[in-house]
């Protein structure tokens, strides 16, 4: 598994800030599950993902590794999700993807939960919610790790 890199600057690829609901973000931040699943990706290489819990939490609240994407069928999904604590009912899965013959796994690695969870609008100007996810720019990754993992930071 790579680990969780010193800074957020990724050496091999982009950091996204992904909206997560909070019950799989507190699954993620545990270690319980290791696979995200999305119905769309993001185009260009991806090595880190900032989790934003989404409402009610509304906070950044850690960084995860990503270790591989894989484009599977519904049902190789299905098993890919039961291995790897994917949170999610058979049902639940297959009317998240109705309509789709396959769809992503993103293959989580190391996890480092925020000492200091965050408000995005504090740290990102005109911040909204990504229905996805939005990809970061090394001034935002600056500011989110130095609010997230500063041992002064203040709540």
């Amino acid at each position: 598994m790579p680990p969780i890199q010193t800074s957020l600057l990724p050496p091999g690829g982009r950091t996204v800030l992904l909206s997560i609901k909070p019950k799989y973000a507190d699954l993620i931040l545990q270690g319980c599950k290791t696979v995200e699943l999305r119905r769309s990706w993001a185009a260009q290489p991806v090595c880190t993902i900032v989790i934003y819990a989404s409402s009610p939490v509304q906070k950044l609240v850690g960084v995860v590794a990503v270790r591989e994407v894989k484009d599977q069928s519904i049902n190789e999904l299905w098993k890919t999700s039961q291995a790897h604590g994917g949170g999610l009912t058979r049902k639940e899965l297959q009317t998240y993807y109705l309509g789709k013959r396959r769809g992503l796994a993103i293959m989580l690695g190391d996890v480092k939960s925020a000492q200091t969870p965050a408000d995005p609008k504090e740290l990102l100007p005109g911040f909204t919610p990504p229905q996805s996810f939005r990809y970061l720019d090394e001034a935002e990754l600056k500011s989110i790790e130095q609010k997230l993992f500063s041992k002064r930071a203040k709540k």
